[in-house]
């Protein structure tokens, strides 16, 4: 039939769709063509949807890995800060040890010193009552000088009749002396009596006098040991009240010392139960640190596995890319970007190297090749197509930038750049998203 295709334009198509040519099959008529065509759309839909899956897989387990590679970097961290916060709670831990030791020390001190100061009051206290027996005794010995000086002074006014009596002695011895003389021989008997009368009058006025002296240099004495002993006992009871207040302070200084005391044992006290929070922290840190181990081996280990997943992955992609279907590039670019933002997310968790002079621009990676070469003008012109260049533009710009600053040491200016991909990676994502929906 002039219709149907001939043996070898068949064999040309069928040889053209087993390269995945469903899109440039040779031009051939009849129902068997028309039958071959039918089969190559069917095929490409087919493609299209293993496309879309596969595409969709990629992205999720690219998503799950990147997370995952977050999450690993986030508990190096941590477990390094752990790290550093369990040798400072060590070093906490040792610091209130011996704030705890020296502060038992001090309260021992100061016990020793308000018993010294407790035993110094006491002996004060004795020293005061050694002073008031003192004054007492002063008292009674000034008194018993003072019935001395009064007995001085009686004795004194005795000597006084006595002297009185031999002036009247020694003149009555004068007038019998004159009598005698007048009455001659029988008057001269009585004139020795009366000489020896005089004479007895004068040793007893001479006596008298001496005594008198005597009484007097006892008062002058007297005096001055009655005025020294009352200056004595002033003196004593100043001291006394300057001993009084020194017990006074010292009791005040050993009431002080005890507060002291009662503080630093309280404050012994608290050291110790921050010790122990602190020893009980410690062991968490340590414990912590253990699962963060764990914790970092199983990511690793997920990660590992989805790597390999991820891998077979893109080999089934590149699989698919050969395949003709219609803008097919926009399916694979979603991948393409997600695998992008995972090798930013290994660099930062030191699991592999990117040299940034390396890494492509958003015109040379295998979206920005399809961007920059659509001649189709319903694609150029859709909104979704003309919004994702900056985004795109901004994605590489961060990732390379983030490459540099890892390259040149600065860590956290890295993670800040990759952070940022956030926003203008989810803004091409949902363009792609509108132009599959729209053109495949």
């Amino acid at each position: 039939m002039a219709d149907e295709i001939d043996v070898e334009a068949f064999e040309a198509m069928i040889d053209r769709l087993m390269d995945g040519g469903y899109r440039s099959l040779p031009d051939g008529g009849g129902r068997l063509a028309s039958k071959v065509k039918a089969l190559a759309d069917r095929l490409e839909e087919r493609a299209r949807g293993i496309l879309v899956q596969s595409v969709g897989m990629s992205i999720h387990l690219n998503g799950t890995v990147t997370q995952a590679l977050h999450t690993l970097r986030s508990i190096r961290e941590m477990s390094q800060r752990m790290t550093t916060i369990s040798a400072s709670t060590e070093e906490l831990v040792a610091t209130v040890q011996a704030i705890a030791r020296t502060s038992e020390l001090a309260a021992s001190n100061a016990h020793a010193v308000q018993s010294i100061a407790d035993e110094g009051a006491h002996s004060t206290e004795s020293v005061v009552d050694t002073m008031r027996m003192i004054v007492a005794t002063v008292t009674e010995t000034a008194q018993r000088v003072t019935h001395l000086a009064e007995a001085s002074s009686s004795i004194g006014a005795s000597v006084k009749q006595i002297e009185q009596i031999a002036r009247q002695t020694n003149i009555l011895a004068m007038n019998a002396t004159i009598e005698a003389a007048r009455a001659g021989t029988a008057g001269k008997g009585f004139a020795v009596v009366a000489t020896e009368v005089k004479n007895l009058a004068n040793q007893t006025a001479s006596a008298t006098h001496d005594i008198r002296k005597r009484i007097d240099v006892l008062k002058v004495e007297t005096d001055a040991i009655l005025g020294g002993m009352t200056k004595g006992a002033d003196t004593v009871r100043a001291g006394e009240v300057v001993v009084m207040d020194s017990v006074g302070k010292m009791r005040s200084v050993s009431q002080e010392i005890r507060d002291v005391t009662t503080l630093m044992q309280e404050i012994s006290d608290h050291l110790g139960q921050q010790r122990e929070a602190a020893q009980v922290i410690a062991t968490n840190l340590e414990e912590a640190a253990i699962r963060s181990v764990h914790d970092t081996d199983a990511i690793n280990t997920m990660i590992d596995t989805s790597g390999r997943a991820s891998a077979s992955l893109v080999d089934l992609l590149a699989d698919i890319s050969k395949v003709e279907m219609r803008n097919a590039v926009i399916h694979l670019a979603k991948s393409d970007h997600m695998i992008w933002r995972r090798r930013l997310a290994e660099m930062l968790a030191g699991r592999t190297q990117l040299n940034p002079n390396e890494l492509a621009d958003h015109h040379s990676c295998r979206l920005g090749k399809w961007y920059y070469a659509v001649q189709d003008q319903a694609i150029t012109s859709h909104p979704a197509f003309r919004a994702m260049e900056a985004a795109h533009e901004k994605v590489h710009h961060l990732g390379i930038h983030a490459a540099k600053l890892y390259q040149g040491g600065d860590f956290e200016g890295a993670v800040a750049a990759v952070t940022a991909i956030e926003d203008p990676s989810q803004e091409v994502q949902h363009r792609l998203d509108e132009l599959a929906a729209a053109f495949s």
